[in-house]
């Protein structure tokens, strides 16, 4: 740990306990400071692992992610496309005479009524 990164209260703290560790390591004997330094060396020389791999969930849903990109991509390559209106087919609608009278709702209510009464 470096200084940089501590305030002056943690240092203050810090350092008394640092240096009764620096201590305790001096006052070890020879055969327990043998094992430490072998036990720190076969430490250091396996290798580093990555615990991401040990989890049966992580395949599970990359797994589920691969599936779901396979079916989105199926999905969206077969559904057939929505056709849009041609300029044609709004003429056709616009040209008929009687598209003043199919707005007014007014009037074919009383068409409706006129043939329910007959």
């Amino acid at each position: 740990m470096t200084s940089e990164n501590h305030s002056d209260n943690d240092t203050t703290l810090l350092n008394p306990v640092v240096d009764a560790l620096n201590q305790s390591i001096e006052q070890l004997d020879g055969h327990t400071l043998s094992r430490l330094n072998q036990a720190r060396h076969r430490a250091l020389a396996t290798p580093a692992r990555s615990r991401l791999h040990n989890l049966p969930w992580l395949k599970a849903a990359a797994l589920a992610a691969v599936i779901l990109a396979l079916v989105n991509g199926w999905m969206m390559y077969t559904t057939p496309e929505l056709q849009t209106p041609t300029t044609d087919d709004l003429e056709l609608i616009l040209v008929n005479d009687d598209y003043e009278l199919m707005q007014d709702l007014d009037f074919f209510a009383w068409m409706i009524e006129q043939e329910r009464a007959r």
